[in-house]
């Protein structure tokens, strides 16, 4: 006998909930590098034209998600495709912008346990990234993709969220990833009454990346 599928709940939660998430994330990079465009715009990385051009595509991108997943909360679905192409052409600058940040970066022999994950996530990133392209057809794939690759590769954004906030980085940015990662699995039990794969499988890979690093 052929399984049905259970039917997708819906509420206020999961039907705001990926644009409420794409706001955060763009909140916390704002305040992550408010030092660079704000409090201290004369600092030696702000010289650095790749450094300059790297975070403007990441901010790019980040807003471009923002608008986005506001489409998908109104039901715009033409005009969500039609920014779409725009919106992956952005994330192919991103994967090429850290790519060559890295490229030019310290050895991986010589980073700290943290660039260590971040290099280990990214390969990881570029694969969900493209997921996420040659599967916009299916929402939820199609969005788990996105947002597992954004909440892999949140490391950078959330030390410096503690830096500038004049709080403890190592205890700040561990809660701050982990809320919203459960924010993630709140949103599969409301909505698809069980674990989105990517959901279980991303969470479950950050914390062997990082036990192994450690």
């Amino acid at each position: 006998m052929k399984k049905t599928k259970k039917p997708k709940r819906n509420n206020l939660y999961t039907k705001n909930y990926f644009f409420v998430l794409s706001v955060t994330v763009l909140i916390l990079g704002l305040i992550a590098f408010s030092d660079n465009y704000l409090f201290d715009i004369h600092q030696e990385s702000n010289s650095n034209p790749f450094y300059v051009i790297h975070g403007l595509i990441m901010f790019s991108w980040y807003t471009t998600i923002v608008i986005q997943t506001n489409h998908i909360r109104k039901l715009n679905v033409k005009a969500h495709k039609k920014l779409g192409i725009v919106g992956f052409f952005i994330a192919c600058l991103v994967i090429i912008s850290i790519a060559y940040l890295n490229f030019i970066d310290v050895p991986y022999s010589e980073l700290p346990f943290f660039g260590k994950a971040n290099r280990i996530f990214f390969p990881v990133f570029i694969l969900l990234i493209g997921l996420a392209y040659l599967k916009r057809d299916k929402p939820e794939l199609h969005k788990h993709s996105i947002f597992v690759a954004i909440l892999l590769m949140m490391e950078p954004l959330l030390s410096r969220v503690g830096m500038n906030t004049g709080t403890n980085a190592a205890v700040v940015a561990p809660i701050i990833w982990l809320a919203l990662w459960i924010s993630l699995f709140v949103y599969d039990i409301i909505r698809l009454r069980g674990l989105h794969f990517l959901t279980y499988s991303g969470l479950i890979f950050w914390f062997v990346v990082y036990a192994i690093v450690s």
